[in-house]
């Protein structure tokens, strides 16, 4: 966001179907441990995106806890964090805005990823749909137009600067679940029409001063 208009209010309904579907592919980026894979399918039931369904059909035999490392791990061979994109900014710089918006949200999630890793950052979209939804079926218009205007600055002032990079990568990997996944996160953080999704401020005090204003 670089002020003027704040976006539309989106429905209930759309929020929470895509809330669901930003959860899913959260999953499905992460380690395929314990009963990952009963998890990804009770999570899909309700998805519409073709490229999710099948990715989740073809995770239940291609999910390997030890090729997820290697590609996504410390020395993995996928640059997953945000910060390891941005070289006009200090990394430190990166996560504290991540984990400012984290502590201030309530995001809770179990893993050992840094707040720009994209599997983090994934779930924290989430997250924040989640209750942007909740404040529209609440009625609370003040704070869903707070979450909203969170939502974009998560996605223009941090996704979009290099999910494009991981998704490519995820395609050139080979592997057929992770290249409908990136389908998917790319058609979510780049939505067609949209040239250059980027925001040159990506911590942007008038997203956050919307709030204030309920």
């Amino acid at each position: 966001m670089t002020g003027g208009h704040p976006p539309p209010i989106r429905s209930t309904e759309e929020l929470a179907e895509q809330a669901a579907d930003w959860a899913l592919i959260a999953k499905l980026l992460e380690a395929p441990r314990n009963d990952w894979r009963r998890q990804l399918i009770e999570a899909s039931a309700d998805t519409v995106d073709p490229e999710l369904e099948v990715a989740v059909k073809m995770a239940q035999r291609e999910g390997h806890e030890y090729f997820h490392q290697c590609l996504f791990g410390p020395d993995g061979l996928l640059t997953s964090c945000e910060s390891e994109h941005r070289f006009e900014r200090d990394r430190g710089a990166v996560i504290a805005d991540l984990q400012g918006l984290v502590d201030s949200l309530g995001f809770r999630r179990i893993g050992p990823e840094p707040a720009d890793h994209i599997v983090a950052m994934v779930g924290l979209m989430a997250h924040v749909t989640t209750l942007e939804a909740e404040a529209v079926a609440d009625g609370r218009v003040g704070e869903a137009m707070y979450l909203e205007g969170v939502a974009e600055w998560l996605r223009r002032g941090h996704l979009a600067w290099f999910a494009e990079q991981i998704a490519r990568a995820l395609l050139d990997t080979e592997v057929c679940y992770l290249s409908h996944v990136a389908y998917a996160l790319e058609a979510r953080v780049h939505p067609a029409g949209e040239a250059d999704t980027r925001s040159l401020r990506p911590s942007d005090p008038t997203v956050f001063d919307k709030k204030s204003e309920t």
